[in-house]
């Protein structure tokens, strides 16, 4: 690194994740309730009135067969829901990983499948790692 990068901070930090990365993560988050659920991931483009359109990731959670109480009380304690939204769980895992100042600045398809380019501020990802 150069001794002059010392003297410079980044605004933003930008981070590419693909779907099967975000679908790891989430299966982690998901602890004991893993088994218990089919986790797809997606995303969806979503309309701003101010003509902008939105990256939406998607986390679907199906429950298996025989899907108890107890069940859903594992899953619930995850913090993720069986009966919540798509978004609503993907809101969550995202927030999990880059705490709740970032951006989904784009979503690419190429021959390895589809990425998410997110942002976060650099104070906040400088926040996030010394909590590691």
């Amino acid at each position: 690194m150069s001794r002059y990068l010392e003297h410079i901070e980044p605004e933003d930090v930008r981070f590419l994740m693909d779907l099967s990365e975000f679908k790891t993560i989430v299966l982690k988050m998901l602890g004991e309730a893993q088994n218990l659920v089919n986790l797809q991931i997606s995303y969806d483009f979503l309309d701003e009135p101010e003509g902008d359109t939105l990256v939406r990731p998607m986390v679907e959670l199906n429950e298996i067969s025989k899907f108890t109480e107890e069940d859903r009380h594992t899953l619930l304690q995850s913090g993720f829901s069986i009966d919540g939204e798509p978004f609503d769980n993907a809101d969550y895992a995202m927030e999990q990983i880059f705490g709740a100042e970032y951006t989904i600045l784009d979503v690419t398809e190429d021959e390895d499948g589809a990425f998410f380019t997110i942002e976060m501020p650099y104070r906040n990802f400088k926040e996030q790692k010394s909590r590691m």
